[in-house]
């Protein structure tokens, strides 16, 4: 894995919810860039997307930590909101350098929203999809994108249903986490633990294949 030296900065973008978002961006002139597309109530600096940016790190990419408007702001996020927290996050992105791979690591709401971007055109091909905890909504773009999917045996939000869509689906792998719940969790810390670090494994195995090589 690389050692590079990190260049940390933060990229403040006005914001539609009246506060400036602070994206931080961490450079180590990859060709790879990861981001990190957090959940409605799930930021980037919890367990399960602070680990897969640290992996992406560990294996030379650049990272990008994306904050929604809403939660900069304090505030709930409407529906009809939607559209624009999608541009927000694609303005994000456009005020970056073009890089020749793009690795999209979503959490539930953020799942949606990077599968969106990722359909578009302009990305076609040059990106790889890592869905943690998807919503029943982010199926469709799982179909056109493809990608890896984790989700919990006990998640109220996607079930064995939403899952039976994509089986067999190619170029979509899908792994459920027995009894984990919407965050991934079970029931006592410890064996929480345990199942990060399953989750960790399969992130390694995601960037390790989908990133380019330094």
């Amino acid at each position: 894995m690389a050692d590079k030296e990190k260049v940390i900065t933060y990229l403040s973008i006005p914001s539609h919810w009246g506060r400036e978002t602070r994206h931080k961006y961490y450079c180590q002139g990859s060709k790879t860039l990861a981001i990190v597309f957090p959940g409605k109530n799930y930021p980037a600096e919890l367990p399960l997307l602070h680990y897969s940016g640290k992996v992406a790190l560990e294996y030379g990419c650049d990272l990008l930590l994306l904050e929604y408007g809403y939660q900069s702001a304090r505030t709930e996020l409407k529906r009809e909101e939607m559209g624009i927290l999608e541009e927000e996050c694609r303005q994000a992105l456009a005020s970056l350098p073009a890089y020749e791979r793009l690795l999209f690591i979503g959490k539930s709401i953020g799942t949606v929203i990077a599968g969106a971007i990722a359909s578009s055109p302009e990305f076609s091909g040059r990106v790889k999809c890592l869905y943690l905890t998807p919503l029943p909504q982010t199926i469709p773009h799982i179909l056109k994108t493809g990608g890896s999917v984790i989700y919990g045996g006990a998640d109220p939000l996607f079930g064995s249903q939403n899952a039976e869509e994509l089986n067999g689906v190619r170029g979509v792998s899908v792994c459920k986490i027995d009894e984990a719940n919407h965050s991934l969790e079970v029931g006592t810390v410890n064996e929480s633990l345990a199942v990060l670090i399953v989750v960790n494994n399969l992130v390694h195995e995601f960037i390790r294949k989908a990133r380019i090589p330094e």
